[in-house]
């Protein structure tokens, strides 16, 4: 009775380990901003706001570039973690086979 264990054990373990190997897959998409349209009288008088139109859009750029940079960080760093359980999960299920092989 006890192979029966280490085989539910050996299937469970290789059921998790496919399952993190399929995931390391997904990443999060890069942050994309939309084209903003910067104010510019038309007509009248300009008003000085003290904040030029360059300077806004250099820091939603820069917002832009940073945040990429975390989802890039974040995305590797959640396949090496995939990666690293599916292994873990394999090499698991392994010992429970060859578990199962010392019980028969």
């Amino acid at each position: 009775m006890l192979w029966i264990i280490w085989l539910i054990f050996a299937l469970v373990f290789l059921l998790l380990a496919c399952y993190h190997w399929r995931e390391r897959k997904k990443c999060a998409p890069l942050f994309h901003l939309p084209e903003i349209p910067y104010w510019k009288p038309t007509s009248g008088i300009p008003v000085n706001t003290g904040i030029a139109d360059a300077d806004i859009k250099k820091a939603f750029d820069d917002f832009e570039s940073g945040f990429n940079s975390y989802i890039t960080d974040f995305n590797n760093s959640a396949y090496r973690q995939n990666v690293m359980q599916s292994g873990g999960y394999l090499l698991a299920s392994l010992t429970a086979i060859v578990s199962l092989l010392f019980t028969i």
